[in-house]
């Protein structure tokens, strides 16, 4: 950009001009002596003069012809700014850093690609062009805006990362809206650089028709350059998915992970894909997948044989996009899923645990499991039917019955469900202890029964619909059929909530409710299952991050002969996986997903490790639901790898460590033509650049430089025209007579 001349050594070719003249000089014919009587009507002779004439036009004619063809071949240029009244340019680069972008293009990826091309460009921008850049991932976010020097930003474009994030191009072009809003007067440049494929550009549901009016309303504001960095697409194995069948796990029985395996594009004849399965990286089993119809699954089972947390991983081999290729899940596996029953007929020397270990059983009459003469001994078999020492266990739940009166001595974090039996003397301090384990996450079962205290259930646990209960209790007294036979039993058939799928279709009339408290269902609950007679028997009820079931009847005997049949175990082993749900569902997050948690004991800073190494600095805040509650939260999961919290014991936080894996959509890597491009999004209004134009040359040249050199060649035509019809008309010029 320093000479006014592209190719000024071209310009050495002046002497050419030279040629004319030396060539006229050697062909020129020499002076012979005549014998006259005078010379001085021969000097005068004016066809003479006319001759010299005609030469000398044609001569000067060709040397302009020939200093011409030297000032086009050095390529002529004007430099606007060089003396003022230009314009300031402002140039916005969107970098699509998409998932799709990690695709092999070369040597190199597109993102690669993107952002050399990229950095050259900006560098090659005249001095004082304002620069704003802005990366397309999980979501929009700018990189730099209104930067004046333009090493600076070609700096900032190289030291960017692409992530795994799947992104509509709709938010890029909702951040440039947004800049353009903000920018100076003038019409700025936008250049977007993209593999153009067609998940991020078109997506679903209409999705097309909102960016081409998005692209309509920018070009208004600016100038649109569509930069097309993608390669041939191939094929491409993709793991779109790597789940446990059953989300609650323990250690000693069998889990069964399911991984499916999706196919874009037509790999090439007999080839397959390989998935490994891989523990807390130890490699278990590897299995082949042939993908005919566009997806398989897979299954792999496995044993945990120690508790605590464990990483679960399939590893896909057999194309080269590798992106897609991991999908990871952390587990917690305890030794059982614990249930605290609060029972005022418990054993009160109790605390042990209902079908565990038998070192961990209670010893007061026998085993806790093997007695029933308290009210939850059929709840607690039901959670944790009793085994033989030497079999292997049937339920993945413990189940320890305490008095109410103990719930002070214990930890409820530690307990994934808490069943309340009818109690007869609810303190307001046991009820604001419940209330906040289900706030924070918990599971409550609330069983009606003899014992229940109907005022006291309603101020502590209804409060106007503003505490636990489903809905409010209206009478003291329960309802009792006068005829047993004639007592209406729980229609599970009838009910299509998820949890009783297992039951559709059973329900024993043997199984007869006796008694059963008036409940006023206004109070927001969904009715899970209903006797025959209409009643409400099962109700839910979702308080903040917990759930809490109210079962309108007893979990003995004394009430329903319902606990005494198979359809009751059934019942409370598919309702507690329900009510429960995934207890690792917020450590296994996909790209662009939030992470939050609680935490336990308040720090000034948290510092997070992401996967590719660098450290965030996360500072925990105060819950708005509760007082004396704190949660940290990060937004930032742009990457697929494993997030752990530095320097952090689990008094702490909960959990250490969150994995995020790429989303499935991202794997599809058909891209969009530049004709399919103009057929999705109209044309006039955006410039392709395809990889056959060097973008670095076109951009520098854009508004700053003017090349002569068409000008040039049209008047060296002109020239030359001129001179063949001159040179025409006079004749030979050597050799000639006249008359």
């Amino acid at each position: 950009m320093g000479s006014f001349f592209a190719n000024p050594w071209m310009l050495a070719g002046i002497v050419a001009v030279t040629l004319p003249i030396i060539i006229e000089w050697l062909f020129k014919r020499r002076k012979r002596q005549i014998d006259l009587p005078t010379i001085r009507f021969l000097l005068r002779s004016k066809e003479q003069e006319k001759i010299k004439r005609q030469d000398r036009i044609l001569l000067i004619l060709r040397m302009v012809g020939i200093g011409l063809l030297t000032f086009a071949v050095a390529r002529p240029l004007i430099q606007h700014g060089l003396v003022g009244g230009a314009r300031q340019r402002h140039v916005i680069v969107l970098l699509d850093g998409t998932a799709s972008m990690s695709q092999q293009v070369g040597v190199t990826t597109a993102f690669g690609m993107a952002q050399k091309k990229a950095a050259g460009m900006v560098r090659e921008l005249p001095k004082g062009t304002i620069v704003s850049v802005g990366l397309l991932g999980h979501r929009a976010e700018g990189v730099v805006e209104q930067e004046k020097d333009v090493h600076t930003a070609a700096g900032r474009i190289e030291a960017l990362r692409a992530g795994a994030g799947a992104a509509s191009i709709t938010d890029g072009i909702a951040w440039v809206r947004e800049l353009l809003d903000r920018a100076s007067e003038g019409r700025p440049e936008l250049y977007v650089f993209s593999d153009f494929q067609k998940h991020t550009w078109l997506g679903g549901g209409g999705r097309a028709a909102e960016t081409a009016r998005a692209l309509n309303d920018i070009s208004a504001k600016c100038e649109c350059y569509m930069v097309d960095v993608g390669g041939e697409p191939k094929f491409n194995y993709m793991l779109t998915d790597l789940q446990p069948e059953d989300r609650l796990m323990s250690t000693g029985l069998p889990v069964r992970f399911r991984a499916r395996v999706e196919l874009w594009g037509k790999p090439p004849e007999g080839s397959a894909a390989s998935v490994a399965f891989v523990v807390d990286g130890a490699k278990k089993d590897v299995r082949e997948v042939r993908v005919s119809d566009g997806s398989a699954s897979l299954v792999f089972e496995h044993r945990f044989a120690k508790a605590g947390e464990h990483l679960v991983e399939a590893v896909l081999e057999g194309d080269e996009h590798r992106v897609d290729n991991r999908r990871m899940y952390l587990c917690s596996v305890p030794e059982s899923v614990p249930v605290l029953i609060l029972d005022e007929t418990a054993p009160e020397e109790s605390g042990g645990t209902a079908g565990s270990a038998p070192e961990a059983a209670d010893r007061v009459g026998g085993r806790l499991a093997d007695r029933l003469d308290f009210q939850s001994a059929y709840l607690a078999r039901a959670i944790a039917p009793p085994t033989h020492p030497a079999a292997e266990r049937v339920s993945r739940f413990s189940a320890k019955a305490v008095p109410v009166s103990r719930i002070d001595y214990e930890n409820l974090d530690n307990y994934s469900a808490v069943a309340l039996m009818d109690c007869g003397n609810l303190s307001e301090a046991a009820a604001a202890k419940l209330e906040t384990y289900a706030a924070d996450g918990g599971t409550l079962w609330i069983f009606l029964g003899p014992r229940v205290n109907a005022y006291q259930y309603n101020r502590f646990l209804w409060k106007d619909g503003r505490g636990l209960l489903p809905c409010r209790i209206k009478d003291a007294a329960p309802i009792a059929s006068p005829d047993p036979k004639e007592a209406p039993h729980i229609k599970f058939g009838e009910s299509t909530h998820p949890a009783l799928t297992e039951l559709a279709g059973l329900g024993s009339p043997d199984a007869k409710v006796l008694r059963y408290m008036n409940l006023e269902t206004e109070g927001g609950g969904r009715t899970v299952a209903a006797l025959s007679n209409g009643t409400p028997a099962i109700i839910e009820k979702d308080v903040g991050r917990g759930k809490v079931i109210l079962v309108n009847t007893t979990a003995g005997v004394e009430w329903t002969m319902l606990p005494a049949t198979m359809e009751f175990a059934i019942m409370v082993q598919d309702m507690l996986r329900y009510s429960i749900g995934n207890p690792d569902a917020m450590v296994n997050l996909n790209v662009g997903d939030v992470f939050e948690e609680p935490v336990f004991v308040t720090a000034q800073h948290l510092l997070l490790r992401c996967p590719d190494g660098r450290k965030e600095r996360l500072t925990p805040r105060k819950r708005e639901d509760r007082a004396a509650a704190w949660t940290v939260a990060f937004s930032g999961t742009r990457q697929q790898g494993i997030y752990e919290f530095m320097d952090v014991s689990r008094e702490v936080l909960p959990r250490l460590r969150f994995v995020v894996n790429q989303k499935p959509e991202e794997g599809d890597l058909s891209r969009l033509s530049r004709g399919d491009f103009a057929q999705a999004f109209g044309s006039g209004a955006w410039r392709w650049i395809g990889p056959e134009t060097p973008v670095e040359e076109f951009v520098a040249k854009l508004h700053s430089v003017t090349e002569l050199a068409p000008g040039v060649l049209a008047a060296l035509l002109a020239v030359l025209a001129v001179e063949s019809y001159l040179a025409a008309r006079f004749g030979r010029r050597r050799g000639g007579t006249t008359t």
